[in-house]
C-alpha cells in the first residue's frame, strides 16, 4: 500500500489524503471499529480517485463484515485502481488473520 499513499497534493485535497493516510498507517497497527471509518461512507461516491482508494483500504482494514456493502459498490467503478483495492478490501474482510492489536475507540 505505500506505493499508493506516496502522493502528495495542496491544499483541501491534499489535506484530506493526508488525514486518509494516516488513518491508513493507524489500520497497518491495530485493529480498528468499523464505526471509525463509517462516517467516510457517505461521501465516497463523490471522492477523487486517491482519496476512493484510502477509503476502500480503510474499509477493509477494519476486517468487519458488516462494511462489504459500503464496498461492494465500487466493485464495478470505472477505474481500474479503485476495483483493484475493492477486491482487495472484500479479500481483507473474509480473510480470518490474527487479532493482532485492537483499539477500540
Amino acid at each position: 500500500m505505500s506505493g499508493r499513499r506516496g502522493r502528495q497534493r495542496t491544499g483541501d485535497q491534499g489535506a484530506g489524503e493526508s488525514a486518509l493516510n494516516s488513518i491508513s498507517e493507524a489500520f497497518d497497527h491495530y485493529r480498528l471499529p468499523l464505526t471509525l471509518a463509517e462516517p467516510l461512507a457517505a461521501a465516497m461516491p463523490t471522492m477523487e480517485r486517491q482519496l476512493l482508494v484510502h477509503t476502500l483500504y480503510i474499509l477493509g482494514a477494519t476486517h468487519d463484515p458488516q462494511g462489504r456493502p459500503l464496498i461492494e459498490p465500487f466493485l464495478n467503478h470505472p477505474d481500474p485502481e479503485v476495483r483493484e483495492e475493492a477486491r482487495f478490501a472484500t479479500t481483507e474482510i473474509t480473510t480470518i488473520g490474527p487479532e493482532g492489536l485492537t483499539h477500540n475507540s
